[in-house]
C-alpha cells in the first residue's frame, strides 16, 4: 500500500497527472520514480509517455486504445494494490568535481552572509551533502536536486542574470543544480565544474533522476587539468556507490 495521498488530475484529452503531496521529499520522489518504471512496463499497450517530476507523475495515453475514465480506473486499481519495493537500492552516487574559486562562485559571499558563516564553512557544508536528483528538465541535462542544508538555502535572485556559464553549480532555496549550457538564470552560483554536462552529440548525462550527486572540492590547477582531460574524452565521473 502507498503511504502518500494522491489525486488524479486531467491534463488534456490524452494525459493525466498523479499528484502527490506538495513537498520536496526524497522518499516520495523515489516512489514516483519506481511507479514510473512499473507503470511503463505494466500498461505498455496504453501508455505513450511518462514523465516523473518532484511530486507528480504525468502519464500520456493513447486515446485510440482507451479513454480517460477507463485508464484512470485501471490506474486506481493498480495503485490500490501496489506494494512499493522496500529493497530498492535508491540510485547511484556520482562524485562531481567543483572549483569554488571566487571567479566561479560569484554568489559565495552573499550565501555565506545569509547563513552567517564564512565562505570556507559554506563550501564545506555544501560539499559535505549528498544531493538527490528529483527530475531532469528546464535545460538539456539539467538535474533538479535537493536538499540544500537549511542554513545556506538562500532564495533565488529577485531578477535573473542574462547569462550563466556552463558548468555553474548553484542553489535556489532547498534546490541544487548545475547549468549544462549558457543560459539565463536566477539561482545562486557557488562554483563551477570542469566537466561537460551537455553536448548535442552526446545529450544524455551519465546520471539520471533517482541518482545522487556528491560535490568534491578542487582547486584551479585540478580544474584546468580535468577540463583538459574532459575535452579529449579522457575523464569519467567517479561513481562512489552503485
Amino acid at each position: 500500500m502507498i503511504a502518500y495521498k494522491y489525486d488524479f488530475v486531467p491534463a488534456g484529452e490524452q494525459a493525466l497527472h498523479i499528484a502527490f503531496p506538495e513537498q520536496i521529499d526524497v522518499s516520495e520522489n523515489q516512489l514516483i520514480q519506481e511507479l514510473a518504471q512499473q507503470l511503463q512496463s505494466r500498461f505498455i499497450y496504453e501508455i505513450t509517455d511518462i514523465v516523473p517530476a518532484y511530486r507528480t507523475l504525468t502519464i500520456s495515453f493513447d486515446i485510440r486504445k482507451t479513454t480517460y475514465y477507463e485508464f484512470s480506473s485501471k490506474l486506481k486499481d493498480f495503485l490500490t494494490h501496489y506494494v512499493p519495493d522496500t529493497k530498492n537500492d535508491h540510485g547511484r552516487i556520482f562524485e562531481v568535481p567543483v572549483c569554488y574559486d571566487p571567479e566561479f562562485g560569484i554568489d559565495l559571499e552573499d550565501v555565506a552572509a545569509f547563513g552567517n558563516i564564512s565562505v570556507e564553512e559554506l563550501i564545506k557544508l555544501h560539499s559535505a551533502n549528498n544531493y538527490f536528483i528529483y527530475m531532469m528538465g528546464f535545460l538539456p541535462g539539467f538535474a533538479f536536486m535537493g536538499n540544500v542544508p537549511d542554513r545556506i538555502a538562500m532564495p533565488r535572485l529577485s531578477a535573473p542574470r542574462a547569462s550563466i556559464a556552463p558548468g555553474s553549480v548553484a542553489i535556489a532555496g532547498k534546490q541544487a543544480g548545475m547549468y549544462p549550457v549558457d543560459s539565463p538564470g536566477g539561482w545562486r552560483i557557488l562554483g563551477r565544474t570542469p566537466i561537460t554536462l551537455y553536448t548535442p552529440n552526446n545529450p544524455l548525462p551519465p546520471f539520471q533522476a533517482g541518482d545522487w550527486i556528491k560535490f568534491s572540492q578542487i582547486d584551479r590547477t585540478d580544474y584546468s587539468a580535468i577540463k583538459e582531460l574532459d575535452a579529449h574524452g579522457e575523464y569519467q565521473l567517479k561513481i562512489i556507490s552503485e
